[in-house]
């Protein structure tokens, strides 16, 4: 097909919201644990649905079903915490995914108190500390805007992450041991980015 040709009735979907499903099944995303707490509780969700906005100001997003009981604890503390998984972590993600208790969530799972007042779990592979900055309800989820206050690595060394494809958890084949590969991956995902 040429670039100015139409895609064949035969090849296009209706845009409906289990299409839609289905399409983003074929995508590859990181998983990750958001938490928050205000005066009367604590509270936690996995999120698939993150990205990084700017580095300068450092902004990510997390993208939460506004219906979840997460989303107005955020937005009540005005602060939330986005923990990166390794692939060590499933069992966490899974818990978290699931409608149960702060306690039961946790486990026994360490944590403490971030400086924006959100629940850091000290044992995730890499931890984002934010103030709340901005959000916006779109359709069935509010996407949040959080400005990263300080950043936990607990991990100086390669480790595989967490990630989700087509309904299941999975994670690499290979971390690359060799550092002068990973600066090199890096600036080719950076320079790309620049551009983007």
């Amino acid at each position: 097909m040429s670039i100015g040709d139409s895609p064949s009735s035969e090849s296009m979907i209706p845009v409906q919201a289990d299409q839609l499903r289905q399409a983003m099944r074929r995508f590859v995303s990181g998983v990750t644990v958001v938490t928050a707490q205000n005066e009367v509780e604590l509270a936690g969700i996995t999120v698939s649905a993150f990205s990084s906005i700017s580095l300068d100001p450092p902004v990510i997003m997390v993208s939460i079903n506004t219906a979840s009981s997460v989303a107005p604890v955020i937005l009540d503390a005005e602060a939330f915490a986005v923990h990166i998984l390794s692939n060590d972590q499933e069992a966490l993600s899974v818990r978290f995914a699931e409608s149960l208790s702060w306690e039961e969530k946790i486990g026994d799972t360490e944590w403490g108190q971030g400086i924006s007042g959100a629940p850091i779990l000290t044992d995730s592979y890499t931890t984002l500390d934010c103030e709340l900055i901005r959000s916006l309800v779109i359709g069935t989820h509010t996407i949040m805007l959080g400005r990263v206050l300080e950043i936990r690595l607990l991990e100086p060394t390669p480790k595989a992450p967490l990630l989700y494809y087509d309904q299941n958890y999975r994670t690499l084949d290979r971390i690359p041991e060799d550092p002068t590969e990973r600066k090199h991956r890096s600036t080719q995902i950076e320079n790309t980015d620049q551009h983007r």
